[in-house]
């Protein structure tokens, strides 16, 4: 199943990949049929398949802006229309996806704990290494510097490894590693062998800790957002959709990276 970011990621960079598209032509008005249905294609995308997929978890609601916009982006593919108009209305789509991406993270959050504590847990109960639990504290108390000093984007950055790197060591006390690699979120290659360890992103830890037990539905949802935040450490992926991290998104995903991380380590395997 596709989850409701993912959506949004792909809707998004739809848009501006027609976006580009049109901006290489030269003529002020749209008026060729091929044009015309290339957007007529993208409105009913929206409306036949992608929105769809997202009604059951944001809601119709919150769902209406972008519906408004997409409805007016099939009026103009009905008729000769300004090139800039188009422009300016895909913009406005993709700030509008842009935010059904913060809302949906506000609205999981609430489901989470809230204000927990900022000191380190006891990496001890997790990791039998003291010099890797005392890293791990300081790591833990880097995270709680940052979104402090409202160092957003290097917040979520080291939330990211920080639970990827307890999701492993959870992961590595198995004395059967099979059980895991038989899970159906565990990554596989072209033949379908599962990818070692080394090969995993954040996702994939994720996907299996949740499959295991370990993390619950929300946490994994959120997990996920923590994960797409943490990509736009690059510059390219943060501008093409329009995103600006702020210190609340990062106060957020802090709150949702602790309580996973207590989640990973009390856990009783």
């Amino acid at each position: 199943m596709i989850e409701h970011h993912s959506i949004l990621d792909i809707t998004i960079n739809g848009v501006e990949k027609l976006r580009n598209v049109f901006k290489k032509k030269k003529s002020i008005q749209i008026r060729s049929v091929e044009e015309r249905d290339f957007l007529k294609a993208t409105a009913l995308a929206w409306f036949n398949k992608n929105r769809l997929l997202l009604v059951s978890t944001i809601g119709e609601p919150s769902l209406k802006p972008t519906d408004d916009l997409f409805k007016t982006l099939l009026l103009l593919a009905g008729k000769a229309c300004a090139r800039s108009k188009v422009d300016q209305l895909l913009k406005e789509i993709k700030t509008s996806l842009a935010n059904l991406r913060i809302e949906k993270i506000t609205q999981l959050s609430t489901s989470s704990q809230q204000n927990s504590s900022d000191n380190p847990p006891d990496f001890s109960r997790l990791v039998i290494d003291k010099e890797m639990v005392a890293i791990l504290e300081r790591r833990w108390k880097e995270c709680v510097a940052c979104v402090t000093m409202q160092v957003s984007l290097s917040a979520i950055v080291m939330m990211g490894g920080l639970i990827e790197t307890l999701l492993l060591t959870r992961f590595l006390q198995f004395s059967d590693k099979k059980i895991i690699f038989k899970t159906k979120m565990a990554p596989k290659d072209k033949t379908g062998t599962a990818l070692q360890f080394k090969d995993w992103a954040l996702k994939n830890y994720i996907d299996v800790a949740h499959e295991l037990g370990w993390i619950s539905q929300t946490e994994k949802d959120l997990g996920e957002v923590l994960r797409d935040y943490r990509n736009y450490i690059h510059p390219f992926k943060e501008k093409s959709h329009g995103i600006q991290i702020k210190p609340n998104d990062s106060m957020i995903l802090w709150e949702v990276a602790k309580s996973i991380s207590r989640q990973i380590i009390n856990f009783n395997t």
